[in-house]
Order: C-alpha cells, then structure tokens, then sequence
C-alpha cells in the first residue's frame, strides 16, 4: 500500500463513513480495475494508499468478493499511522 498524507478524498470518491472513503484507479489504458485509493482521517489530515486487486497483482493484491456494495479481504492496514479495517459490504469495519 503506497501512502499519501495530507490528499483529501478525491471528486468522485465514495464514501465508506465519515472517516473513510475509496476511489477505484482503472490501470492506465484498461478498462479493467486495478484497485483502489483508499483514504482515512487521522484526526488531523488525510492518509491515502493504493491497494491493488488481486486480478491485477496476483501477488500482493487484496481479493475482491464483491464489487457493489464494495468488499475485500484481507484487511487494509495503513504502514503510516497504523489505521486498520475491513471494507464489507461498502462500509468501514474497524479491526
């Protein structure tokens, strides 16, 4: 998961609660997902990180189990300021 501080939620971004939200990034000339921005408030700004699906990196990458309302496995754990969840169906789960 590459990490960002600071960006806030981009245009278009959808909302998992009120202190997280994702994008989904296609991969550059594909009409295929390749993951997601995931974004989180620390309490005083924006964490990001992108988080590869697994058709896209099949070695480091998050199963999608379902794309509407979005769920993946494993859980999402920020290397930055230590934020840790699940995505079910379409909503942050704290781990």
């Amino acid at each position: 998961m590459t990490i960002h501080l600071g960006d806030p939620p981009e245009e278009g971004s959808v909302y998992l609660d009120e202190h997280h939200a994702y994008r989904l990034v296609k991969e550059h000339d594909s009409e295929e997902w390749a993951g997601i921005t995931e974004f989180h408030w620390t309490g005083d700004h924006w964490c990001a990180g992108f988080v590869p699906f697994k058709s896209h990196n099949p070695d480091h990458g998050w199963d999608v189990e379902s794309l509407d309302p979005l769920t993946l496995s494993p859980s999402l754990l920020c290397r930055l300021c230590q934020s840790h969840g699940f995505i079910r169906n379409g909503t942050w789960v704290q781990a």
